[in-house]
């Protein structure tokens, strides 16, 4: 028998077609089972595809499951934004047609998220996402040892920031970057980047950046995890913006009272250039109240055909 999977697809971050980071929305995913979804996602074999299905619950518009080519993960940043995007666009969010903006919810893998579309004449023209807290993990102290995995000399890594993990959902690698030359010196090198971590040790992506402007502030970043989940390079991560802005606020990068906003620019190395816009506040609590957005282009729709039969595995 034959299934007919349908898909958006969109360029998430930037607002130009064949810019920032590819996704492809299946927005109607009811019926597929997990192997199927894992089996497109792998045959697109983007950075991540979605998968979107009805929710049980009246305050969450509706679930979305997030595939890298070979797993399921928890959130990712815009795989969000660009779902919420393709999502109100074809009115599966409904929108005013007067200009303002709405807020929705969303269930991913690590709970209900909240995204905000502004809009005008029903049409999506901005999407934040909001994050939760940021946690800090580990200071790594052998830059020597990974700016020879990356490909660089050790004098191009930063000595006054610490190389760090942190995480709003999903930890990455910090490590501050001297200069841009620097920065496309970097190389997404499998085995090197592998090999900078211990047995048993959790592999987790690396997050490079450069302030490349005080004021305004604008940072210049990639993103590399061949060895984690086979993707050389990311043109645009939202997951890794956000727990940015909580690392850039509390080593003193950016003052979030009452609010900072900066902008990441990545994806210049791939010719993928994306913008990533980040929002923090300092809560009565002292935590971090984190946002990230962006614009998205719509460039395309599809279907793959899936065949299905009792004793055969789903395949793309």
């Amino acid at each position: 028998m034959r299934h007919l999977a349908k898909f958006t697809l969109v360029d998430v971050f930037t607002s130009r077609a064949f810019g920032g980071n590819q996704l492809a929305v299946f927005s109607d995913a009811a019926g597929l089972s997990d192997a199927e979804m894992q089996a497109l996602a792998h045959e697109l074999n983007f950075s991540e595809s979605t998968f979107v299905t009805a929710s049980e619950t009246p305050s969450i518009v509706r679930r979305v499951r997030i595939f890298t080519p070979a797993r399921e993960i928890p959130m990712a940043g815009h795989p969000t934004v660009g779902t919420t995007w393709v999502l109100a666009s074809h009115g599966q969010i409904a929108l005013k047609s007067a200009r303002g903006s709405r807020d929705a919810t969303l269930q991913l893998g690590i709970g209900p998220v909240t995204v905000t579309i502004e809009g005008a004449n029903a049409q999506p023209e901005f999407v934040w996402m909001n994050h939760r807290e940021a946690e800090f993990g580990a200071i790594r102290r052998d830059a020597a040892r990974i700016a020879n995995a990356l490909g660089i000399e050790a004098q191009d890594i930063r000595d006054d920031l610490p190389i760090q993990i942190v995480s709003t959902g999903f930890p990455f690698v910090y490590v501050p970057i001297r200069s841009i030359d620097a920065l496309a010196r970097c190389a997404p090198n499998k085995a090197a980047l592998g090999a900078l971590l211990n047995d048993g040790e959790q592999r987790l992506p690396i997050y490079m950046f450069v302030v490349k402007e005080q004021a305004p502030f604008v940072v210049r970043a990639r993103m590399f995890a061949p060895h984690t989940d086979n993707i050389p390079e990311d043109p645009a991560t939202g997951s890794a913006a956000a727990p940015f802005g909580a690392y850039a606020a509390t080593h003193g990068l950016i003052k979030p009272e009452p609010l900072s906003s900066f902008l990441i620019q990545q994806g210049v190395e791939m010719g993928r250039p994306s913008d990533i816009h980040v929002e923090v506040t300092r809560k009565n609590s002292g935590a971090f109240g984190i946002r990230i957005g962006g614009r998205c282009a719509i460039v395309g729709e599809g279907a793959i055909f899936l065949e299905r039969s009792p004793t055969s595995a789903p395949r793309a």
